[in-house]
Order: structure tokens, then sequence, then C-alpha cells
């Protein structure tokens, strides 16, 4: 498949930058990715959701860009999998998700899926 070693960099992303907060180990440097998470507190749910989206984001177009061919749609694709992962969640869920590690591998199983569905 041509696009396999974007699929293992952006699951190791994934992985390394939703670090919960005991753990200060990555096998990779930090982004500033979900650990923005736990600045993200109680209030306003969909400015919440709206910011956690954002750092993601962020963190994901950014390790993505330095693992991937160039030309690939990094941006579209780490769009495409938060979103998928974040639909019909509530923030306190996503903070938990977070926190348990919950989320990677239904972020990684979205992030192959998209990376199929988006052509480079």
């Amino acid at each position: 498949m041509r696009c396999s070693p974007l699929i293992a960099s952006l699951a190791l992303l994934a992985a390394c930058t939703a670090q919960s907060a005991g753990n200060n180990q990555a096998a990779v440097a930090p982004g500033p990715a979900l650990n923005a998470l736990g600045n993200v507190t109680s209030g306003d749910e969909a400015t919440g959701l709206a910011r956690l989206r954002a750092d993601w984001l962020e963190a994901c177009i950014g390790g993505g860009r330095d693992a991937a061919p160039p030309g690939t749609p990094v941006d579209r694709h780490c769009a495409c999998a938060i979103d998928r992962v974040m639909a019909g969640r509530s923030l306190g869920e996503m903070e938990a998700e977070r926190a348990s590690g919950a989320y990677r591998p239904r972020f990684s199983a979205e992030m192959r899926a998209c990376i199929r569905e988006i052509p480079s």
C-alpha cells in the first residue's frame, strides 16, 4: 500500500502526542497536541470542543508533515480522523478518553480510513 509509511508515522504521532498526564515519556518529542486537553476545563461545551479540535489538529498536521511525503494532504487526513473520533462525544468524554488513552486505537483506525479515502 502506497501510504503505509504515512499511516505508521501518523499512528505513532497519535500515540506520542496523546500522553496521559502521568506519562512523561514518549517515543518522539511530544507536540502541543492533545496534552493541551489538560488545559480545557468545564465551561462552554462548544468552545471547549473547538479548542480541543484546533489543538489536536495543529499537532497532527505538524507531526504528519514531518513524516509524510511531499504533496500528501496531511491537513485533510488529520481533520477527517479527528472529526470522526470526536463525532457525538462531549468534552467530558473526550477528556476521559485522552486521560485513559482509549481514543488511540479509534484514531489510528480512522486515520487509516481517511488516508484511503482522501487521495494524495
